[in-house]
């Protein structure tokens, strides 16, 4: 009877090791294997920027003796990043944005030479929290406000110098993600408006939009 007993408690812990083993899969390279993208976002995940998937414009304002006149500049995405995770309440966690420009022209008339904004990066400040909608284990949105620093330089003439980092008012930015446990793609539109960049009273920026497609990558 003891006999019995050992061996049906040895079988019982033997079926515990395997369950457990199945519920934590990995492949066969050791990777670990996600069931959905919730599921891949209780981890830290980076989403990759890449060129020609995303678009931005900025929309600035010159002086002339008629006044101020704005227009509106297209921008060329060049890279970014975004890491991101669920936290323990569920609630999604931007840890890391970066996003690199192309260089951005002024017109000859500020400077009375040729001119660029180059060197254009933002980046967060510091992490941003908010909740998730979830319409399946796959499929979200959220909506978080980004504290974001603007770095860049300037390009006159070929000589170029370093600009001071200009803290962006808060920026509202509207994320969806969708996708599998493998792989998860993201949509992410950011919109800032004011006065982010005033050159002399004679040039500002006043808008910055951005509608990024960043995915999931596991090196690079």
């Amino acid at each position: 009877m003891l006999l019995q007993r050992v061996i049906m408690r040895r079988l019982a812990l033997f079926a515990f090791l395997v369950a457990a083993g199945c519920a934590t899969s990995s492949a066969p390279d050791g990777a670990p294997v996600y069931s959905s993208v919730k599921d891949r976002l209780a981890h830290p995940t980076r989403l990759y920027i890449g060129a020609g998937t995303s678009t931005g414009e900025i929309t600035a304002e010159r002086y002339t003796h008629d006044g101020w006149v704005s227009g509106t500049t297209p921008l060329s995405i060049a890279h970014g990043e975004v890491d991101g995770s669920l936290d323990k309440t569920g609630k999604l966690e931007i840890a890391q944005l970066e996003i690199d420009v192309d260089p951005i022209d002024i017109p000859d008339s500020v400077f009375g030479k040729p001119a660029q904004l180059d060197n254009v990066r933002v980046v967060l400040s510091q992490p941003s929290l908010a909740d998730v909608i979830w319409s399946s284990d796959d499929d979200a949105e959220a909506t978080l406000t980004l504290a974001l620093d603007l770095n860049w330089s300037i390009a006159v003439n070929g000589q170029s110098s370093q600009l001071g980092t200009q803290h962006l008012p808060p920026v509202v930015m509207h994320l969806m993600v969708t996708g599998a446990g493998d792989h998860v793609d993201a949509a992410l539109s950011l919109d800032a408006t004011g006065t982010l960049w005033n050159w002399a009273d004679l040039f500002k920026l006043t808008e910055l939009e951005l509608s990024l497609a960043a995915g999931s990558v596991d090196e690079m």
